[in-house]
């Protein structure tokens, strides 16, 4: 919840991929915990720490205890605190090993430096502060921890696990805004498109559009450039393929789509058997815009694509991270709709445009730069405002009625509709006001093979 108006334990922790599950929890189970996006490490780091620590809406903290933890200097300072402002605490580990065990398998490793940041923390640990292991918690010992402790929880009723979806098109709304959003990035895809042919300098270019949808913006990226020979579109939804289908029939043989699921073990060998049946033998160019953060595990099918591409061939992605929506005023109110939508739309990763570097760098593509666009509400117009609204928020209520019909019991989500429904009332009045400012950072990787 990371709500510092109210009651809160501190979590205090090294490594962002040590945390993500953990906070998940603890939301889940209704409780507020207070972690880095309330405070980031840097000048001002030393001091929030210390306030955040000292405060009276501090019940606690929990330390997360791992390799990376041990060895850091800004995990030292928080337990001092936690121990110069007398604040109950316990330890979760995030591996199967006892505290002495870790304690022993990194201590010889470590330069000078470390090894006293890690012999001051475990003056302060033991065995049996140990608490819980992040691989699976003891919620009935938390819960009793966090009664002495004068800290409850309070997750709605009914915050039960419901039924989650693939993510479809046919949601109510979306191929209205999926128009919209192509026709707002079509300079931005461009850019990064055009780079890369002239890069590529030659002509009978073969292009693969992964997640082309009904082929709208495939067609609108692709079909007047002289230099591409044939282009290749996949989408899981049957429906949106034979709508592609439908609209490429006045280009000739130029495009070709095909229904494709990318998370398919089998969907190289498939692409395969595509390419054979259109005379392609290597892909230069693979187009995907905002497919991505679909997928369950996107750097997978990146490692997959490898052997498709020419010697020279390129990549371009268009990813989506509600961490460049930015506004003044309503900020808290803006950060809680996308906080609360990112708990229920779990079919979409809403963090993915700050992972496309990492993604590419960890599965051997080379050369990788990072593109960017702004768009905000500065001078605009009332309807060119509430376009942005509609393609930034509008939609989350549309998922949440979408997860209501898998789940048409679940009270959770009817009480979390009613929310966002007067959430995004409020937020869109407030982006057509004269003194409102709102901007959104968009994000495209371009990357090689060799």
């Amino acid at each position: 919840m990371n709500d510092r108006t109210k009651d809160y334990v501190f979590i205090s922790y090294s490594h962002a991929n040590d945390i993500d599950p953990i906070t998940s929890a603890f939301d889940k189970q209704g409780y507020n915990v207070v972690f880095d996006n309330a405070m980031s490490y840097g000048e001002e780091w030393d001091l929030n720490a210390r306030r955040y620590i000292s405060s009276e809406r501090c019940k606690g903290v929990l330390i997360v205890v791992s390799e990376k933890s041990l060895t850091s200097k800004p995990v030292l300072t928080e337990i001092e605190y936690t121990a110069r402002f007398r604040k109950k605490f316990f330890c979760i580990m995030t591996n199967n090993l006892t505290l002495m065990e870790l304690y022993s398998s990194i201590a010889d490793k470590l330069d000078e430096n470390k090894r006293y940041v890690l012999d001051s923390i475990m003056e302060y640990l033991s065995d049996q502060q140990l608490f819980v292991r992040a691989s699976g918690f003891d919620w009935t010992r938390i819960k009793e921890t966090f009664a002495q402790w004068g800290f409850s929880g309070d997750a709605p009723q009914g915050n039960e696990d419901f039924v989650v979806g693939k993510y479809t098109s046919e949601i109510k709304g979306e191929k209205e805004r999926l128009f919209r959003q192509q026709k707002g990035y079509y300079n931005f895809d461009m850019q990064a498109i055009n780079g890369v042919f002239d890069e590529l300098g030659r002509d009978d270019l073969c292009i693969l559009d992964l997640g082309c949808s009904n082929g709208a913006l495939t067609i609108s990226r692709f079909a007047s450039d002289s230099r591409i020979k044939k282009v290749i579109g996949v989408d899981y939804n049957e429906r949106d393929i034979e709508e592609a289908k439908a609209a490429a029939e006045g280009y000739g043989d130029r495009f070709a789509f095909y229904r494709l699921d990318l998370e398919d073990k089998n969907v190289i060998s498939e692409l395969n058997s595509i390419f054979a049946e259109n005379g392609i033998e290597k892909i230069d160019l693979v187009f995907a815009a905002l497919v991505l953060h679909h997928l369950k595990n996107p750097k997978l099918l990146l490692l997959k694509l490898y052997d498709i591409f020419s010697d020279d061939g390129k990549i371009i992605i268009r990813g989506s991270d509600d961490g460049g929506k930015l506004c003044y005023p309503e900020t808290e109110l803006l950060n809680e709709i996308i906080e609360r939508s990112g708990k229920l739309i779990t079919n979409s990763d809403r963090s993915n445009g700050r992972k496309l570097y990492s993604q590419l760098y960890g599965t051997g593509y080379v050369g990788i730069r990072m593109l960017y666009s702004v768009t905000d509400t500065c001078e605009k117009d009332r309807k060119r405002k509430e376009n942005l609204f509609d393609v930034g928020f509008k939609f989350r209520l549309n998922r949440i009625d979408d997860l209501i019909k898998l789940n048409p019991d679940n009270e959770f989500l009817k009480s979390e509709r009613a929310w966002m429904e007067k959430a995004l009332t409020t937020l869109k009045e407030a982006f057509c006001e004269r003194d409102f400012w709102y901007c959104n950072t968009s994000y495209i990787a371009v990357a090689g093979v060799k």
